[in-house]
Order: structure tokens, then C-alpha cells, then sequence
């Protein structure tokens, strides 16, 4: 029960700008594929990669694809990310990684190469409406230039 209201809790926190390398994995799962088709686009075209992480029995993960990424989604707004959906459970080696040990879903994780050409991550936990996730690809978008 606790873990339900920590879940569908609004929580708002990034990671700071952190070092850190997108996963690189292949297996026949289709979250996966649909990771290293998004990851190969991220590094062919120059964009920043964004993942979701969740799971389909989590109500606040369902709704966080349903409203916020669908939105964005529909008015061009992740046209500028290279965007993938993970689920923890089919593939819990690719998600953990991705997360970087914290367990809380739903994440939200961009990946972007800054003018030094590393990689560095940001993230939103718990369900977040469009704001916060505007406000985390302009903060990418700034990083980029800087």
C-alpha cells in the first residue's frame, strides 16, 4: 500500500545534470526494441533521447501516457526528442539501468550530449503534467547550447 501512494504521489525532482551513458542493450522484447530504435535515432540525428519508465499495472504511469506524453506528443512538442517507452517488468535489466537504482515509476528520463559531447541525464518521478515536462526539455535545450 505504501508503494501505491508513493507511486501515484506528484512528485517533482531531476537528478541534476548527472554524467551518465544511455543504456545500450538488445533483446526481442518490444520496449526494448522500441528503446534501440529510439536510441539509434537519438544518435543519428543529434537529439536529445527521452524514456518513460513504467509499468501497465500503475495507474499514475497509464495517465502520464495517456495525458502528458500524449499531448505533447499530438501538438509537436517531443518532436525535438527521440522518445521510448520502457516497461519495468518486461524488462527489468534495460529499466534498472535506466534508473539508476531508484525504483520509483513512473520516470520520465532525457538523455542529451551537451557541447562537450557527454552524455548527461535529467529526470521527473511520479506522474507530472506538460510544465514540468516543458521546463526539463528547455532546460535540455539549454544545456545543448551551453
Amino acid at each position: 500500500m505504501l508503494s501505491l501512494f508513493f507511486g501515484l504521489t506528484l512528485v517533482f525532482v531531476t537528478t541534476g545534470v548527472a554524467t551518465a551513458e544511455p543504456a545500450i542493450e538488445k533483446s526481442t522484447h518490444s520496449s526494448d526494441q522500441n528503446y534501440t530504435l529510439a536510441y539509434k535515432q537519438s544518435v543519428e540525428e543529434d537529439k536529445p533521447l527521452m524514456v518513460v519508465v513504467g509499468a501497465p499495472y500503475c495507474p499514475a504511469c497509464q495517465v502520464l501516457k495517456q495525458t502528458t506524453i500524449a499531448d505533447m506528443s499530438r501538438s509537436g512538442e517531443l518532436d525535438s526528442v527521440s522518445l521510448a517507452v520502457v516497461d519495468r517488468d518486461a524488462e527489468p535489466e534495460l529499466a534498472k539501468q535506466l534508473m539508476a537504482d531508484e525504483k520509483m515509476i513512473p520516470q520520465i528520463i532525457v538523455f542529451s550530449k551537451s557541447s562537450d559531447g557527454h552524455w548527461k541525464r535529467r529526470r521527473l518521478m511520479g506522474y507530472q503534467p506538460i510544465q514540468p515536462v516543458r521546463t526539463l526539455l528547455q532546460k535540455v535545450r539549454d544545456l545543448g547550447r551551453g
